[in-house]
């Protein structure tokens, strides 16, 4: 499937979803909860968003030894710019971005660069599906949520990352055997990717980035209770953010149009209906979480994005 199909495949099934959550819906009862919002509470969610970026960058920069002289506002500029270019152009072509500036702005190898942003998706594919799976034991979860499959996708995650580990010395070997250019610049992408996966084998780095993953995502899920605060919705414990954001989370994964929008709601939605919060309500929490998260990401992607302009001007001649 081209990319243009599968982007024109995302626009429709974001439709479709913007048409399933906003069917029906009482409009005036929709704008009169959102004119209450209590303004206090989005600071706190913008402040905490903010630390969290700060976070993943900091998580980014422990991935590999190379990183590791190098500051962190490097790779928190490179965050932001590309979380931004993730928001407003398909084909998540701002992990491309994300990967590129930093290899741009510290000297080292792209396809080295690129690995470890892949690591970063990867590795945050895994709270969400296992705080669902923890969360199953306490709530029954919407039939939409097929708790059978979402505990496949982590096996499947699970040993997807250790074949790919075990089957390097076959790749390498094939790769070693061809003659052709083309394959040689693969070769080297590849053996840096590798390079870059493989510093995961290392328990003691696991042992710092298991923590450092757990307190984002308890921070994002902070975020989440924050915004019911915000709302007047009442949820029955910190636990019930940390499963409203896991399963918002999933929207990430569905295809649709830059910046997920559809999806999104569509997913924040069913989160809230596991606590039995109606369709108006959540529908308003849906939105103001979305607009408030990518509100946050694109003003300092943007900022940076001028900031670095000749940097990233560079990266749309090379491509």
């Amino acid at each position: 499937m081209s990319k243009w199909l599968k982007f024109f495949l995302g626009i429709i099934i974001s439709i479709i979803f913007l048409f399933i959550i906003f069917r029906n819906v009482d409009f005036g009862s929709l704008f009169h909860i959102i004119k209450t919002v209590k303004l206090r509470y989005l600071i706190y969610v913008i402040t905490i968003n903010i630390c969290c970026l700060y976070l993943r960058s900091f998580r980014w920069r422990m991935f590999i030894p190379e990183y590791r002289g190098f500051s962190i506002k490097n790779f928190f500029e490179s965050t932001t710019v590309g979380l931004m270019f993730n928001v407003i152009l398909p084909f998540r072509a701002g992990d491309f971005v994300q990967g590129y500036l930093l290899a741009k702005k510290i000297g080292l190898p792209k396809s080295l660069t690129f690995s470890t942003v892949l690591m970063e998706r990867f590795i945050d594919f895994f709270p969400p599906i296992i705080f669902i799976i923890i969360g199953s034991f306490f709530v029954i979860l919407p039939v939409e949520i097929s708790l059978p499959l979402i505990i496949l996708i982590l096996i499947c995650l699970t040993f997807g990352f250790v074949f790919l580990i075990k089957i390097k010395n076959v790749v390498f070997q094939i790769l070693n055997q061809e003659r052709y250019t083309w394959v040689k610049k693969v070769s080297h992408v590849v053996k840096n990717f590798y390079s870059g996966i493989e510093n995961f084998k290392d328990i003691k780095l696991l042992l710092k980035i298991v923590p450092l993953t757990l307190c984002l995502w308890l921070g994002y899920s902070w975020s989440m209770v924050l915004f019911c605060k915000a709302l007047n919705i009442a949820l029955p414990s910190f636990w019930a953010g940390i499963l409203v954001q896991s399963v918002t989370a999933l929207s990430v994964v569905i295809p649709s149009s830059p910046g997920y929008i559809g999806t999104w709601e569509f997913m924040a939605m069913l989160a809230l209906k596991i606590f039995g919060v109606g369709k108006e309500l959540s529908l308003a929490f849906a939105l103001l979480t979305h607009f408030v998260g990518m509100v946050i990401i694109v003003v300092i992607g943007l900022y940076y994005f001028i900031k670095e302009f000749t940097l990233i001007k560079e990266i749309s001649y090379e491509t």
